[in-house]
């Protein structure tokens, strides 16, 4: 009997520590952790996979400790890499929202907003649409499935119970913030530089023939002409990004 209550705890406490990091991933990752998911199914999901996995990783888990404290910092630990990486993936969809609000102010569409599905908040017309798309292209090639062993091959990256290297942590936000505000700029490139030859021609009309409001006649043009240089940069734009954000996120899976 005390031999089947000891296997038991430790089953539970193996569960429980993946659970920890995988339901932690889940708050915060795209697909899984957007707001329109209900919370029973990401609870429901995150319980699931922690049941599947929990025996493959049985090897890599350390040993339940003795002392309360000691458990409470190591499922600490859990919940601070799982919101880690959580949050790399769902930084990569800050680059859409750059690029939306440079489209958006470049077309004369920056007052419109509307719900943005990855920012959970009010987002520009572009920005929320890229979102969109950026939700159905990772279903679509399957780049969910990556998400999910992504986090099951953090234990070989990140070992539980091992120090949080909170340095290197801090070092692979700040490159990957700055790697996605580039990356908002260069998807938005077209934009800008069309933008900027549009309103020089409209300066020099509006020089040409002050008495006319040159700025709101050409309004409808500029909106017509983003429009039709975004359905013809689109497919190009997302699979700019698709690119960035696989590569992102194959960096977790062991090489080979």
């Amino acid at each position: 009997m005390v031999v089947l209550q000891t296997l038991i705890a430790d089953h539970l406490f193996a569960w429980l520590l993946v659970f920890t990091r995988i339901g932690s991933a889940f708050m915060v990752m795209p697909v899984f952790g957007d707001q329109f998911v209900p919370v029973q199914v990401r609870l429901l999901l995150g319980v699931f996979i922690s049941i599947i996995v929990t025996p493959v990783l049985q090897d890599r888990l350390p040993h339940e400790p003795v002392h309360v404290l000691a458990l409470f910092l190591l499922l600490g630990s859990e919940i601070i890499i799982g919101v880690f990486i959580g949050s790399l993936s769902r930084l990569m969809f800050s680059a859409l929202e750059v690029a939306g609000m440079l489209i958006a102010m470049q077309t004369g569409l920056s007052n419109a907003f509307v719900f943005n599905p990855a920012l959970a908040s009010q987002g520009s017309l572009p920005g929320s649409m890229l979102s969109w798309l950026a939700l159905l292209l990772i279903l679509v090639t399957n780049l969910h499935h990556v998400l999910l062993l992504g986090v099951i091959h953090s234990y070989e990256v990140f070992p539980p119970g091992a120090p949080l290297p909170v340095g290197d942590l801090a070092q692979v936000v700040t490159h990957l913030v700055s790697e996605s505000f580039t990356i908002g700029i260069e998807m938005s490139a077209p934009f800008i530089a069309t933008g900027l030859v549009f309103a020089l021609a409209l300066g020099v009309m509006s020089r040409l023939a002050p008495q006319m409001q040159i700025f709101m006649v050409f309004m409808s043009a500029q909106i017509a002409y983003g429009l039709l240089l975004f359905s013809l940069t689109l497919g190009a734009m997302m699979i700019f990004w698709l690119r960035h954000f696989e590569s992102n996120v194959m960096d977790f899976m062991p090489p080979g």
